[in-house]
């Protein structure tokens, strides 16, 4: 077995190519699974580390635009969402749709996301109700469900991203890498070409967004002979090298407001999240915290900031805390939290059905889980 995601056996590469000849995806390497949690469990703490330290001055630890706290969300604003999609893509990958099974996984996916979407927006827009948020009045509640509401606006762009790509699937325009490169090279369009921008319904926009690195992690698998080769690794972290780093110049020599990274695409951002997620899938160590934490990103993205908040209008409300502090305990709450109750869902009836869309126990969730989530827009 091979140990180098970058350099895989030829054995790995006959399996892959057998597997591909017979309609079958390749086979999952078990050091990039466990990358793969890690992954999440990183960009999970980016996650709420963001909502922790607030969206603007005036919410989270109210730190000024100038403070360290906003470079440094600001620093991994075109990783966080980016790096989440990515692996959305990459672990549908490892289980695709067959074609005769069209209508099944487009139920399991419906119910995956669309069920905790429905009962996250309800409960978030109940909190808010009864602590006078703003928010829409009870008469129109059915826009929470429609049009993007707070951080869970992602979800909702992610469905219709499923939506494409089984009809791309369908079609079999991801069937050979040329064909995987024209769809590529629409969703690019629809990247930059701001043909939805202001088009809220049903995130129809923010999808247009997700796209690429949705496709960029399905590529990684599904071409895996093509885009994790040493070459390929090489040119890969040479361009993360020059983004990312003319990026963090920018952030850290400038005072800037929260970056919203759907709002202002460019190919340098785009380039950005590419190219470090594709780095981080073939060279990150494996970190059994990450992992544990990455296991359950699904509710911790679903239900963070309501654990953020409530430490924060709570502890920080009635002690004179350092801010330092302040962010540590939001964001070990903003963890911890949804984790407890992830715990706690297979105890109540159709628990883990409300809770992550799941009907099976926890040992079969953590091998099929989705990949969710990480940046959140500045609406939060």
């Amino acid at each position: 077995m091979t140990t180098a995601i970058a350099s895989p056996s030829i054995a790995s590469r006959a399996s892959n190519l057998s597997a591909a000849s017979t309609g079958q995806p390749p086979r999952i390497d078990p050091l990039e699974s466990a990358r793969v949690q890690t992954l999440r469990g990183i960009a999970c703490l980016l996650l709420v580390a963001f909502h922790s330290i607030g969206s603007s001055s005036t919410s989270g630890l109210h730190v000024p635009d100038s403070s360290v706290y906003r470079h440094f969300t600001n620093l991994f604003v075109h990783i966080r969402m980016p790096l989440f999609t990515f692996l959305s893509g990459l672990v549908y990958a490892y289980r695709p749709l067959r074609p005769d099974h069209v209508l099944e996984f487009s139920g399991k996916k419906l119910q995956r996301l669309g069920v905790p979407l429905i009962v996250a927006s309800t409960v978030l827009y109940t909190l808010h109700l009864v602590t006078d948020h703003r928010g829409p009045p009870a008469s129109q509640i059915w826009t929470i469900y429609v049009f993007p509401y707070w951080h869970l606006w992602f979800v909702q762009a992610l469905l219709l991203v499923f939506v494409a790509v089984i009809t791309f699937e369908w079609l079999g325009a991801l069937s050979t890498f040329r064909q995987f490169l024209l769809v590529f090279a629409l969703s690019l369009m629809l990247y930059g070409g701001g043909l939805f921008q202001g088009h809220d319904i049903l995130g129809l926009n923010n999808a247009t967004y997700l796209l690429p690195f949705f496709l960029s992690g399905l590529a990684a698998h599904r071409y895996r002979d093509v885009l994790q080769t040493p070459r390929a690794l090489t040119l890969t972290l040479v361009c993360l090298m020059w983004s990312q780093g003319w990026h963090s110049y920018i952030v850290w020599t400038r005072t800037l407001t929260p970056i919203d990274p759907v709002a202002h695409r460019s190919a340098l951002n785009l380039l950005i999240g590419i190219s470090a997620s594709l780095s981080a899938l073939q060279l990150l160590p494996r970190l059994r915290l990450m992992e544990q934490i990455g296991g359950s990103s699904y509710p911790i993205y679903l239900y963070h900031p309501v654990f953020v908040a409530a430490g924060l209008s709570i502890v920080g409300g009635r002690l004179p805390l350092p801010t330092s502090l302040l962010f540590v305990g939001a964001c070990a709450l903003g963890i911890m939290g949804p984790m407890l109750l992830e715990k706690a869902a297979p105890r109540i009836p159709l628990g883990p059905l409300l809770l992550e869309g799941s009907t099976r126990g926890r040992p079969q969730k953590r091998a099929a889980a989705l990949a969710l989530p990480a940046e959140v827009k500045p609406a939060a």
